[in-house]
C-alpha cells in the first residue's frame, strides 16, 4: 500500500504554464486539475505529476447528476470537486494550490505542509509566543498540555501580492510584502477562528467530509448565486467550529508561496459586496452552536442544523436553506 498518497488539487481558468516554476517538485505525487469550463480547453499538464486526472463540469455533471448543483462553477470553490476525487482515489493527504502561485527559495512547500500535519498541538488555553517552527514552546509552557492535538490542517502563506480583501487592497495600494520568516509557523487556538485562504493549504483527506465550499460565483445553468469569493472563508469558519469541537488543530505559516494575483481588484470589490456584509456576523452565530457529536460527519451535520439560519440577521433566507440541503449531499458522499 503507498504510503502518505498525496494528491494536489488545482482549479484553473487559464494555462498552467505556472507549473513550469514549480519544475519537478511534485513528480512523486498525484495532480488533479480542475477545469472550470464545460469541457478541456487546456492541456493536461502529465509531465509535472506522477499521474494527473483531468475534469471539467461536464464531469462534475456526469458523476454527480442532479446534485451537481452543489458544486460552484466560475468560482475557485470549484475545487472541492479535486478534493472528492482525490478522496474516492485514497488520498491520505490533499493539497491544494492555485494556478498564479509559484515557488519561493528556501521553501520546500511540499514537505513543510507534510510536517505540519505531522504535528501535535497544545491542548488548553495558551499561546505560543515565538511560532518557530524548532522551538514552538518557550519557558513557562506547561509540558502537560504540549504535544496532544494532532494537526489536521496546514494553511500556507504568501509573499508579493497579499489575500486581502478588495476594499482593503484599494486602500492600501501597492503592497507587496516580503516574507514574515522562514520559520514562522503557529498554532491556531482553540475557539479562535481564522481566514482560511484556499490558494496554498494542505489537509487529511479524513477531514474532506467537513470542508464543503458554500456555493458561489455562478451556478450549473448560468445564474449567479447570492455571494462570491467568501466560499474559502465560510469553508474555514464551519470546519474550524467542527474541528476545536473534536480536539482537532490547526497550523498557520509556513510553507509560504509568492502570489502573483490574476484577479481585478475592482471586480472583486463588487463580488465581495454581500458577503463582506453577512461576514460580520456569520461567525457569531456559528460560536453560539453547543456541539455534542463525537463524529466528524455528525458534527458538521448537528452545526448546520443548530445554526439559526431563519434569524433576521440572515436576509438571504434561500440561499442559506439550499447550502443546509447542499451540505447533506456534500457529507452523504463519503461513506
Amino acid at each position: 500500500m503507498e504510503k502518505n498518497k498525496i494528491f494536489l488539487v488545482i482549479p484553473t481558468i487559464r494555462d498552467l504554464d505556472f507549473l513550469e516554476f514549480w519544475g519537478s517538485k511534485f513528480k512523486k505525487i498525484y495532480g488533479v486539475i480542475v477545469e472550470d469550463s464545460p469541457v478541456k480547453k487546456i492541456k493536461t499538464p502529465i509531465k509535472y505529476f506522477k499521474k494527473v486526472y483531468h475534469y471539467t463540469w461536464k464531469d462534475i455533471d456526469n458523476e454527480l447528476k442532479d446534485n451537481s448543483w452543489i458544486i460552484p462553477r466560475k468560482n475557485a470553490g470549484i475545487r472541492i470537486y479535486g478534493f472528492l476525487k482525490a478522496y474516492q482515489m485514497g488520498a491520505d493527504i490533499i493539497v491544494t494550490l492555485d494556478d498564479d502561485c509559484y515557488p519561493i527559495k528556501n521553501q520546500n512547500f511540499l514537505n513543510q505542509h507534510i510536517k505540519n500535519l505531522n504535528l501535535k498541538a497544545p491542548i488548553d488555553n495558551w499561546f505560543s509566543t515565538y511560532p518557530h517552527k524548532r522551538i514552538p514552546f518557550t519557558r513557562g509552557f506547561p509540558y502537560k498540555i504540549r504535544n496532544k492535538s494532532e494537526v489536521v490542517l496546514s494553511h500556507g502563506l504568501w509573499t508579493n501580492k497579499l489575500d486581502l480583501d478588495a476594499k482593503s487592497e484599494i486602500k492600501i495600494k501597492n503592497l507587496n510584502e516580503p516574507i514574515l520568516s522562514e520559520n514562522y509557523r503557529q498554532f491556531i487556538p482553540k475557539d479562535f477562528f481564522f481566514p482560511l485562504c484556499s490558494m496554498n493549504f494542505a489537509f487529511k483527506a479524513k477531514i474532506t467530509p467537513i470542508l464543503f465550499f458554500p456555493m458561489m460565483g455562478y451556478d450549473k445553468d448560468g445564474n449567479k448565486w447570492s455571494f462570491d469569493r467568501y466560499d474559502d472563508i465560510w469553508a474555514g469558519i464551519f470546519a474550524k467550529k467542527v474541528l476545536d469541537h473534536l480536539n482537532l488543530s490547526v497550523v498557520n505559516g509556513i510553507p509560504f508561496i509568492e502570489h502573483r494575483k490574476a484577479s481585478d481588484v475592482k471586480l472583486n470589490l463588487e463580488k465581495e459586496r454581500l458577503g463582506m456584509i453577512v461576514n460580520e456576523y456569520l461567525y457569531k452565530e456559528v460560536a453560539k452552536v453547543k456541539l455534542t457529536k463525537k463524529d466528524l460527519k455528525e458534527a458538521y451535520l448537528e452545526l448546520f442544523d443548530k445554526i439559526d439560519f431563519s434569524s433576521r440577521v440572515f436576509q438571504q433566507k434561500d440561499y442559506f436553506l439550499k447550502l443546509k440541503k447542499a451540505v447533506r449531499i456534500w457529507t452523504d458522499l463519503f461513506l
